[in-house]
C-alpha cells in the first residue's frame, strides 16, 4: 500500500469516526442517518453540477448496477447490526467483533472473486488492527479481561455475524465499482440507492414515517455537518480502493475505531486505561503491517 493510498484511508477513517460520533449522539438514528445520507446526495449532486454533470454525463449501465448491489449488502449490514445491538441483551462484547469481522473474508472473497492477492504481512496486520478494534470498544482494566463464548444459537448472535459477512460482498462490488478512474460517479450512486433504500425501510415503519424530517428540522447543524463528513468519508475510502487492493484497504480502515475511543476520550472524557493503550499499540502496529505488506 503507497502512503497516498494509506493517507486515504485514514483520513476516511477519521471521517468515518466523525460522523459516527453525531450519529451515535442523535436521538432517532434511523432518521438521523437518512437524513445524512440526503444532505451526502446534495453535496455531490452540486459539485456534479459544477462538473459537467459528471454523474450522469459518464455514467453507464455496468456502474449503476454495481452500485444497486452494493447499496443492497451495505444497507442488510445496517439492518442486521441494528436488529443485533437491539437484542443484545448483554452480549455487546460478542456482537461488535462479529459484526466487523468483514476484513476477515474479504482477501479470501477478492482472491476467488477477482483475483486479488495479498501478502501474509498484510494479512496478520489485519488481525492485529481487528484484535485492536475488538479490545477499544472494551472499558474494563486489561487484568479484567475476559472473552466471551459465541453462541450462535441466539439469533442476535446469527444476526451480527451475517452482517459482518454481507458487508464483505459489498466491499468486493466497490472494488469492482471503482474501476480505474470511475470512484466518484461510483460513489454517488451508491449513496442514492442506500438512500433508496433506507428510505423504503423508514416508510414501512409507522412511527419512523412520522419523523420522516425529524432531524432535518431539528438538528440541521448536525445534519449538514454529519452528511459532510460522511461524503468525504465514502469519496476517499472509495479512492482509496481506487489505488490499492481492498483487502489492505478494509484491513487499515480499522483505525476509524481508534479515532471513535480518542473522540470519546478527549471530547466526552470517557476513561483511557491499560486496556485501551495495548488496544491502540495493536491497531497502529496492525496498520504498519498492512502498509509493509
Amino acid at each position: 500500500m503507497s502512503f497516498v493510498a494509506l493517507g486515504f484511508v485514514i483520513f476516511s477513517a477519521l471521517m468515518h469516526a466523525s460522523y459516527n460520533f453525531f450519529y451515535k449522539r442523535s436521538k432517532l438514528k434511523i432518521i438521523y442517518l437518512w437524513s445524512m445520507f440526503a444532505f451526502s446526495i446534495i453535496i455531490m449532486t452540486i459539485y456534479s453540477f459544477f462538473h459537467s454533470n459528471v454523474v450522469f454525463v459518464d455514467l453507464n449501465i455496468k456502474t449503476l448496477f454495481l452500485a444497486a448491489l452494493a447499496g443492497i449488502f451495505f444497507t442488510l449490514y445496517q439492518i442486521y447490526t441494528g436488529k443485533a445491538y437491539a437484542m443484545a441483551e448483554g452480549d455487546l462484547s460478542v456482537v461488535y467483533p462479529l459484526s466487523i469481522t468483514a476484513p476477515l473474508y474479504i482477501p479470501f472473497l477478492a482472491y476467488f472473486l477477482i483475483g486479488e492477492r495479498i501478502s501474509t504481512t498484510t494479512f496478520i496486520g489485519i488481525l492485529f488492527a481487528l484484535l485492536g478494534t475488538y479490545l477499544l470498544q472494551l472499558n474494563v482494566p486489561l487484568s479484567q479481561l475476559k472473552f466471551k463464548k459465541i453462541d450462535l444459537k441466539k439469533q442476535h448472535i446469527r444476526y451480527a455475524a451475517f452482517a459482518g459477512f454481507i458487508y464483505s460482498f459489498g466491499a468486493i462490488v466497490d472494488k469492482v465499482g471503482v474501476g480505474k478512474h470511475s470512484f466518484f460517479v461510483y460513489t454517488y450512486w451508491v449513496v442514492v440507492f442506500m438512500f433508496v433504500y433506507m428510505s423504503l425501510n423508514i416508510l414501512k415503519n409507522p412511527i419512523l414515517r412520522k419523523n420522516f424530517f425529524y432531524c432535518i428540522i431539528n438538528s440541521t447543524n448536525m445534519v449538514f455537518v454529519g452528511g459532510l463528513f460522511l461524503t468525504l468519508s465514502f469519496l476517499s475510502y472509495r479512492y482509496a480502493m481506487q489505488l490499492t487492493c481492498v483487502s489492505a484497504t478494509a484491513g487499515a480502515r480499522q483505525i476509524s475505531s481508534l479515532f471513535g475511543v480518542l473522540m470519546g476520550i478527549f471530547i466526552l472524557k470517557e476513561p483511557y486505561g491499560s486496556l485501551r493503550f495495548f488496544a491502540t499499540l495493536l491497531v497502529v502496529f496492525g496498520v504498519i503491517l498492512i502498509k509493509i505488506g
